[in-house]
């Protein structure tokens, strides 16, 4: 089976990161994703999805704090999964994607190759 998600998109804000009772850095990314069509009447339309982005790796956290900020471009490739809460009462559902295997990715790509975190292991992977 597989539960593959592959998204790219641009930061709303700089990635946000907190440190596990582990020891561990987890980095949260706001990603938005934006379609463009035109209607019936030629018209150009578009819609803006936002995305949650929960990335953990030293390597892949390490590369994000030291060359992304709001408005990067990144393609991600992770797996989508759901949290349950609740608030005020009623049981929430919450979709995000998840980096945390090794064939999981943060491609960086509106910095040129040498500028990303070549010495960062799992930057890309």
């Amino acid at each position: 089976m597989l539960n593959q998600v592959e998204l790219i998109g641009r930061l709303g804000n700089d990635p946000e990161f907190r440190t596990l009772n582990s020891g561990d850095r987890v980095c949260n990314i706001r990603l938005a994703t934006t379609e463009t069509w035109k209607n019936d009447a030629g018209e150009r339309k578009e819609r803006t999805t936002w995305h949650t982005v929960e990335v953990f790796g030293k390597g892949k956290v390490n590369a994000i704090e030291k060359c992304l900020r709001k408005g990067s471009l990144v393609h991600i490739i992770g797996q989508l999964r759901y949290d349950e809460y609740e608030k005020d009462g009623v049981k929430q559902v919450r979709a995000k994607i998840n980096l945390s295997g090794p064939k999981h990715q943060v491609l960086f790509l509106d910095k040129k190759p040498t500028e990303q975190a070549e010495d960062e292991p799992g930057s890309q992977g």
